[in-house]
């Protein structure tokens, strides 16, 4: 509904940028500034910025073609409005500092360097964000709980084994390897050479536990392409425990509208069959609001997203009623999407939060602003004998860049002192 809402101030801004581009177009040549450059350019322009509205309404391949260029699109609109914005805001204060009229005519020679400054400078900054965002890092953490923490080879346990997969030997018994995935976004931007990359990466860790922190998918499991060998990926993965999920906020059948999701008024927590019976086939179990203890030596909880609302009728369960009923001598490690509740999960005894969500803002100035909305934006956080780690996501929403944050896989060697 926000999206809708704000489609007022997304006409604004586009309007604004027109205006400015044609201003510019027209110092450098006399035809640019002629209606048989204006017109075509408008036309352009306009279906290009109508993108989103056909990637959020429109049916089968266009529909997923128009996905792929909103996503491009609204990287760059962003970067254009926001030098935009600047210079304008620059010229202005030089201009009462000068004490000149603020209608009085452009400098042509000033104006034309500035505006290609500003274009090919947002170019280059794109350009540099598409493919920033297909790099995979693998970022690392130690973490070390006040609980007790030894493997037995006698319990029941669920392993890669028992699903037609090799398993690893366990190593130090007072340590546990976690390969932290989240944010995914599988779809438009998202498909199966990012998978394998990730997969090297987990690979090269030889983790015991995979976890998947949520937004696997994004909203639409059509724009997938290729998504069995997608989960052939996924399902070639070896770990000692397996491998875990929780559903994040894109992990829904919902229309989205440049990245946000919109509200129709329906039920917004109901995942399509078809991405179910991917983590199916992908040897992925999904927890929602429930708790498995493995290898008799460590409970899993994975949480129902925060956006889960009651007139879905779907309640999502506190902290306390997840955590309090079980044996508090063993380690608790809980999967939430959004790192929205670590004062109550630190209150409820969790010793261990593994979350995503963020991006780290994704898009720079993002990663700073999301530093102000979060306890824990991204990275890790102790919390008195809770310690939180949110990764910045291994794939991207909305706007197919990253600049000024990494996608990742993350990699938390947990070390039990008692």
């Amino acid at each position: 509904m926000g999206a809708v809402l704000l489609s007022p101030l997304y006409v604004l801004l586009n309007l604004y940028l027109i205006s400015r581009m044609l201003l510019w177009f027209g110092t450098l040549h006399s035809f640019l500034g002629t209606l048989w450059f204006i017109v075509p350019f408008l036309i352009c322009y306009v279906l290009i910025a109508l993108s989103p509205l056909a990637a959020a309404f429109g049916r089968g391949k266009a529909k997923q073609v128009a996905r792929v260029i909103s996503n491009y699109w609204i990287g760059t609109l962003m970067y254009m409005l926001i030098f935009l914005l600047l210079f304008d805001f620059v010229r202005i204060l030089l201009r009462l500092f000068r004490k000149r009229s603020l209608f009085d005519p452009i400098d042509v020679n000033s104006y034309r360097i500035s505006g290609g400054i500003i274009f090919f400078g947002v170019i280059l900054l794109s350009v540099y964000g598409i493919i920033h965002a297909g790099k995979i890092k693998k970022k690392h953490y130690d973490v070390k709980l006040p609980k007790r923490f030894h493997r037995n080879p006698d319990a029941t346990s669920i392993l890669p084994t028992s699903q037609g997969q090799p398993g690893t030997s366990p190593g130090d018994p007072s340590t546990l390897r976690i390969a932290l995935v989240a944010d995914l976004h599988l779809g438009g931007s998202i498909g199966l050479p990012h998978a394998r990359k990730m997969k090297k990466i987990i690979d090269q860790m030889q983790p015991d536990l995979i976890v998947y922190a949520g937004d696997i998918f994004d909203n639409d499991f059509d724009a997938i392409s290729q998504p069995e060998e997608i989960a052939a990926v996924f399902r070639s993965l070896s770990s000692t425990y397996g491998s875990y999920a929780c559903w994040g906020n894109h992990d829904i059948d919902e229309v989205i509208l440049a990245g946000f999701t919109f509200d129709s008024g329906s039920a917004a927590t109901t995942s399509d069959p078809r991405m179910d019976q991917f983590l199916v086939d992908a040897n992925i179990r999904l927890l929602k609001d429930e708790t498995v203890l493995i290898d008799d030596a460590f409970y899993l909880i994975g949480r129902l997203d925060a956006s889960c609302r009651q007139k879905s009728g779907i309640i999502r369960k506190t902290a306390a009623e997840l955590i309090r009923p079980l044996d508090a001598s063993r380690p608790v490690l809980v999967i939430d999407h959004q790192p929205s509740e670590l004062s109550e999960l630190a209150a409820a005894g969790a010793d261990l939060v593994l979350s995503g969500h963020t991006h780290d803002g994704q898009l720079f100035p993002g990663n700073i602003t999301t530093r102000i909305g979060w306890k824990n934006s991204c990275g890790k956080l102790v919390l008195g004998n809770t310690t939180s780690i949110v990764t910045s996501g291994v794939g991207v929403w909305g706007p197919a860049m990253r600049i000024g944050t990494d996608s990742e896989v993350v990699e938390v060697d947990v070390t039990f002192l008692s």
